[in-house]
Parts: C-alpha cells; sequence; structure tokens
C-alpha cells in the first residue's frame, strides 16, 4: 500500500475510479446485451461464439503472460517475493478464470521475460504490464458476449488496481 495514504483514502480513490470505469461498462453491456437476438442466423451464431472464443483465448494467453512476468520479477528479485505474491495468485486465478471449461489453462508465449535488475524498474515494468493489459481488456469489452463482456471488465478493473497498488510495494 503506498506509505502517506490512509486506507479510507486509498479504498475511495480506486472505488471511485473503477466505479466510473464500470459505470461506462455496464451501459456498454446493456447495449451489447440488447442488440443479440435469437433471430439472427446459425452461421452468425456460430461466428459471435468462434469470435468469443478467440476474445476469451488471448485474454487467456495475456493473463498466462502477465504470470509468466510475476514469475521473473520474483526469481530475479527474491526480496520481492513475497510482496508479489498475492498479485501472481490473483492473475493466476485470472488465467484459470478465462480458461475454457475442458480445455487446459493458456501458457505464456514468447519464452522469459526479461526483468530489469533494479527492484524499482522491475516493480515498474509490472505496474505498466498490469495498466497496458488492463485498457485491452477494457477494450475487448466491446466486441465480447455480455458474461465474457462482464467478466473483462472485473479483469481490468482488478488490473488498474494492481498497477495503482505496485507503485506503493517498497523495492
Amino acid at each position: 500500500m503506498p506509505s502517506g495514504l490512509p486506507r479510507r483514502v486509498l479504498l475511495t480513490r480506486l472505488t471511485g475510479g473503477l466505479l466510473a470505469g464500470t459505470a461506462g461498462v455496464a451501459g456498454l453491456t446493456g447495449t451489447l446485451s440488447g442488440c443479440t437476438s435469437e433471430s439472427g442466423s446459425a452461421a452468425d451464431r456460430t461466428a459471435a461464439a468462434a469470435a468469443a472464443r478467440g476474445v476469451r483465448r488471448r485474454a487467456a494467453r495475456d493473463s498466462a503472460g502477465l504470470l509468466a512476468r510475476y514469475e521473473a520479477t520474483a526469481a530475479a528479485h527474491p526480496d520481492l517475493s513475497g510482496a508479489l505474491a498475492p498479485y501472481a495468485d490473483a492473475v493466476s486465478a485470472h488465467v484459470r478464470a478465462l480458461t475454457e471449461p475442458g480445455r487446459e489453462p493458456a501458457g505464456a508465449t514468447g519464452g522469459t521475460p526479461e526483468v530489469s535488475a533494479e527492484p524499482g524498474a522491475a516493480l515498474g515494468a509490472l505496474s505498466e504490464a498490469e495498466q497496458e493489459l488492463s485498457g485491452r481488456r477494457l477494450a475487448a469489452v466491446a466486441g465480447a458476449p455480455p458474461d465474457l463482456a462482464r467478466l473483462l471488465a472485473s479483469l481490468s478493473a482488478a488490473g488498474a488496481a494492481h498497477a495503482y497498488l505496485l507503485n506503493g510495494v517498497a523495492a
């Protein structure tokens, strides 16, 4: 938690920003759910389902990549591993939530992420990665079916909170 900020102030700031973002997402998901129709052709429904699977799989791979970044950072900076563990656990839960039933959880692509030798820079990179992924997830909400849109919006909010809170982790 950032030093100097009382818990109440921190929570007020986080929930205020998240509520504003959630209100926009709620409007989007309401609009999206109003646009769906059972009268569409079977081909349209099949294409929509395939697109949703693609969004879900990309989001799962992105989470797996973020988890790999957390693991690499903790390995490179063992003194940070305890502080990073709750974030890594949350990201691991995101991978599981995004994994389609009956499928193996997504793995990270691209090998082991590079980690700065400077702990503060490594934490900054994690914060930036969380923020960037949060933005991509929020952007993906518009093209997702309602259930997936709600999940992506929740994960986006969690990522934004992680990015903010990582700035308070002592390097």
